[in-house]
């Protein structure tokens, strides 16, 4: 009875569950360009009730570009190459750059916002010319805190949601889920 136990635990560990965290990418692909994200921004839209917290800031696509660059360097799959050298490419356009309040304190004032970036992201196959993957509305977030102790500030919590962004697009190129 013992051996069949020790056995079957045996077998259980050897299988695995079944988890990789080998890249699902085509063979061939070792390397990928990050085009300059594009803003697509529609900064002539008229504020609504239920656009009334639209913002935008100037420069954010480069930041966006720099962080998703950065996450692929630093996750280390693929190489990041110039677009002519590159295997794969990843295309995204800036879609809405959201600051929404989300504490207030009893007088009412602001105490503490969201950041939402959000992207339209594809990973093409440079070879096929097939997308890989597309998601619409890919958001990257982060909150930050006006006053107190935990304080930032709109620039880093705009580094800090291109980051997270960042890390979402190199997760979903690399596993493919």
């Amino acid at each position: 009875m013992v051996k069949y136990f020790l056995a079957s635990i045996l077998c259980f560990a050897l299988a695995g569950c079944g988890y990789t965290q080998k890249s699902l990418l085509p063979e061939h692909i070792k390397s990928i360009h990050v085009a300059p994200v594009a803003n697509r921004i529609d900064l002539s839209k008229e504020i609504s009730e239920k656009e009334h917290f639209r913002v935008y800031r100037p420069g954010v696509e480069v930041e966006i570009t720099n962080a998703i660059i950065n996450r692929f360097v630093f996750e280390g799959t693929l190489q990041v190459e110039k677009p002519d050298r590159a295997d794969a490419v990843v295309e995204a356009k800036l879609m809405d750059y959201r600051r929404d309040p989300l504490r207030y304190s009893k007088g009412d004032d602001i105490q503490e916002y969201r950041l939402n970036i959000v992207l339209d992201v594809s990973v093409r196959d440079v070879k096929t010319n097939k997308v890989l993957w597309h998601e619409a509305n890919l958001t990257g977030d982060a909150s930050f805190l006006l006053s107190g102790p935990r304080a930032t500030t709109e620039d880093e919590a705009a580094a800090k949601a291109a980051e997270d962004v960042a890390r979402r697009v190199v997760e979903k190129t690399i596993e493919i889920w």
